[in-house]
């Protein structure tokens, strides 16, 4: 080996370390990213699960007062939603849809991407649904 050869070795040396710590940052970066974004996805599924459900309980109860209800669902999932409804009719003023109005229901729900420190990316989650209500009311 020449004079030449033995400097050149010796500067790579702890390339390979650096490329090495790098790849693994970059590949736990890219792991606790996948991760968020599969839980996000399922918690929309969640939340377009609570949608369907509160239509279908609305709609079956022909009003759109079911907060009790919605308690229930609060506790059951542990997801701490606001939920919204519109109907293709105005309503009254107790909620009441006459049989066969639209009954549309909106979910919404605050998270955020853990798993980078401080840095807080908030997420708005939404889903709706629509039923046709069950109930004639006199």
């Amino acid at each position: 080996m020449t004079e030449n050869t033995k400097v050149i070795l010796k500067q790579k040396r702890a390339e390979g370390y650096i490329d090495v710590a790098v790849t693994v940052m970059i590949v736990a970066f890219v792991l606790i990213f996948a991760v968020n974004l599969v839980s996000l996805v399922a918690l929309h599924q969640n939340v377009k699960i609570i949608a369907d459900q509160l239509t279908e309980y609305a709609s079956m109860k022909g009003t759109t007062e079911i907060s009790s209800y919605a308690e229930e669902l609060r506790k059951k999932t542990g997801i701490d939603f606001a939920y919204s409804f519109a109907s293709s009719t105005t309503m009254d003023s107790s909620g009441k849809v006459q049989l066969g109005e639209r009954i549309v229901c909106t979910v919404r729900f605050q998270s955020s991407m853990i798993g980078f420190g401080d840095v807080i990316h908030p997420i708005d989650i939404q889903a709706s649904s629509s039923s046709l209500s069950q109930v004639y009311w006199k």
